[in-house]
C-alpha cells in the first residue's frame, strides 16, 4: 500500500496542567525537512522527537507544534530579548539587500519568543507519547490519501497498457506495408537497371528497420509493467516510480519522433498526458 506525503495528526498525553497537545502537519518535498515549533525543549528531547518523525514519518516536509498546560504558579514565562532582537536584524537585513520586506509573524508565533523557565517540570514521557499519538494519526490519513492516488494510478496504467497495444497493432501492420511501398517505389526508381534482388531486399530492410518502434513497445510494456509492481509494494516508492515515468517517456517520445502515422502520433500525445498525471501524483507519493 502506497503512502502520501501530505497528512495531518493531533496527539495528547497527560491531563490537567501535565496535558501537552501536538500538531503534526506534513506535505510533498524530495527530502525529510522537520520544523519544531511550540515549546522552548531541551536538545535531548527534541533529538528524541526528530529520531521518532525520522523513523516513522520518513520523508516530507514536516511542521511540529507542542504546546503545554504546563504552567504553574512556580513556573514564569520569559521573554526571548536575544532571539527576537537576532531575527528583527536579519529581517532588516533582507529588506536593506533584497528590498523584500518580510513581517515578523509571516516567520514565528509568540511561542517561538517565550521560554518556559523551569523546563525541568516538562514530562519528556507525556511529550513523547503525545508526538508518537500524533504521528500514527498523520500516518493513517496518508495511507488513507495513499489508496485514493493507487487507485487513480492504476486506472492511468490501464490507459497506458491499451494505448501501447493499440500503437503495436498499427506499427506492425504500417511495416509490412512500408516496405512493399518501399519495394515497389525502388523497383520504379530503377526501372530497367539490374540490381541485385538480395541487396534490394538488404536496403528495404534497413529503411524498414529506421521507422520500426518494435524495441521501445517491448521496453515500455516492462516499464509500466514494472510501474504497477511498485504500487503493491509496502516501501517508500515515490522516488522509482518518478524514474519510471522519465523512462516511459523517453521511449514514447522515440516512438512519436519514427512514427509517420497521425495515428501513433495522437495516441503519443495522449500517453504523454497520462504519463504527466501520475508524474504529478508520484512527486505526493513517499
Amino acid at each position: 500500500m502506497i503512502k502520501s506525503m501530505t497528512g495531518f495528526g493531533r496527539g495528547v498525553a497527560g491531563r490537567g496542567k501535565n496535558r501537552i497537545d501536538v500538531e503534526i502537519r506534513t506535505v510533498n518535498s524530495r527530502f525529510l525537512e522537520i520544523k519544531i515549533r511550540g515549546l522552548n525543549l531541551e536538545p535531548i528531547i527534541e533529538n528524541e522527537i526528530r529520531g521518532q518523525l525520522e523513523k516513522l514519518i520518513i520523508r516530507g516536509n514536516v511542521q511540529v507544534r507542542i504546546e503545554s498546560n504546563a504552567i504553574s504558579d512556580n513556573q514564569k514565562l520569559s521573554f526571548n530579548q536575544d532571539r527576537f532582537e537576532l531575527i528583527q536584524a536579519v529581517l532588516k537585513n533582507i529588506h536593506v539587500k533584497y528590498g523584500q520586506r518580510i513581517n515578523l509573524s509571516e516567520i514565528i508565533s509568540a511561542h517561538d519568543l517565550l521560554i518556559i523557565d523551569d523546563s525541568n517540570s516538562l514530562n519528556k514521557k507525556s511529550i513523547i507519547s503525545a508526538i508518537l499519538n500524533a504521528i500514527n494519526q498523520l500516518n493513517e490519513m496518508r495511507l488513507k490519501e495513499g489508496a485514493k492516488i493507487q487507485i487513480d494510478i492504476i486506472d492511468r496504467i490501464k490507459k497506458l497498457n491499451n494505448f501501447i497495444m493499440k500503437i503495436n497493432k498499427i506499427a506492425k501492420k504500417y511495416k509490412h506495408e512500408k516496405q512493399n511501398k518501399l519495394q515497389l517505389n525502388v523497383s520504379e526508381l530503377l526501372e530497367g537497371v539490374k540490381l541485385d534482388e538480395n541487396r534490394l531486399i538488404q536496403e528495404v530492410a534497413y529503411l524498414s528497420e529506421r521507422v520500426d518502434v518494435t524495441e521501445e513497445i517491448v521496453r515500455c510494456k516492462s516499464h509500466i509493467e514494472q510501474l504497477g509492481y511498485y504500487l503493491n509494494l509496502d516501501d517508500p516508492i515515490g522516488k522509482r516510480i518518478n524514474f519510471l515515468i522519465q523512462e516511459i517517456l523517453r521511449e514514447v517520445n522515440t516512438i512519436g519522433s519514427k512514427s509517420a502515422q497521425i495515428e501513433i502520433t495522437n495516441i503519443v500525445v495522449e500517453m504523454k498526458d497520462e504519463l504527466e498525471k501520475i508524474r504529478e501524483q508520484g512527486q505526493n507519493i513517499l
